[in-house]
């Protein structure tokens, strides 16, 4: 915006400008927070994948190897959605007249996802403790 227009703004304009400012930077933030979550995702997959492969990882550690794998796939996958949507975000705040789409939220989608990982490796250990 050129100095000329920012001068002959009204202040209901400005306003509005300096709201879309703060949605943009919030909407920053909002990716920066997900792409720490998916660092910290990838992180505790490759530690949990190199314990399980320094203990022996043969049939004790096998599935612990699975689960540090899939840890760093979530997480992967968490950063590359987590772009994606701040680019959405952004071009929908730079639309002339704002339009609500109802999303699910990227963090339902993680949270299903890290579940059924749980479920994947309680159902493992149980399984192993009964076994033995």
């Amino acid at each position: 915006m050129s100095e000329q227009e920012n001068i002959t703004q009204s202040p209901a304009e400005k306003n509005t400008e300096l709201a879309k400012e703060r949605s943009h930077a919030a909407a920053e933030r909002t990716m920066m927070a997900w792409i720490r979550t998916a660092l910290s995702l990838i992180g505790f997959g490759i530690g949990i994948y190199e314990v399980a492969d320094k203990t022996g990882g043969t049939e004790t550690f096998k599935n612990s190897k699975l689960v540090g794998l899939s840890l760093i796939i979530l997480g992967i996958v968490s950063a590359i959605l987590a772009i994606r949507e701040n680019k959405i975000s952004h071009r929908k705040l730079m639309r002339p007249v704002f339009i609500y789409e109802d999303r699910t939220p990227l963090g339902v989608y993680i949270g299903y996802a890290l579940i059924i990982i749980a479920v994947f490796s309680a159902i493992n250990i149980i399984y192993k403790f009964i076994n033995n």
